[in-house]
């Protein structure tokens, strides 16, 4: 597992090359694991504390993730998972 925060797109077009609203259900993966392979794949991400999970989609890489196990989400994404006032959590996923 890892750590999952969340990010703003701000209408900037990711690492895949997309531009997406904070409404969609995106995910960035740390730079260490991003290769352009991974656009589009979707992601099942669990939040360890509430056993609640959702589905997102690769969009991005994330040079800021705190492990390369870690991964930066879409705000509509962490708000299925988490109130964004914890600003991170602990995380697992699977492709």
């Amino acid at each position: 597992g890892g750590y999952a925060t969340y990010f703003y797109q701000e209408g900037v077009a990711g690492a895949c090359g997309t531009v997406h609203s904070d409404s969609d259900l995106i995910v960035a993966v740390d730079e260490d694991m991003y290769s352009s392979d991974l656009c589009g794949k979707t992601v099942v991400i669990t939040n360890v504390a509430s056993g609640a999970t959702v589905t997102a989609t690769v969009a991005d890489e994330c040079p800021g993730c705190a492990t390369s196990t870690s991964l930066d989400l879409s705000v509509a994404a962490f708000e299925a998972l988490s109130d964004l006032s914890v600003g991170t959590f602990s995380s697992k996923w699977k492709f």
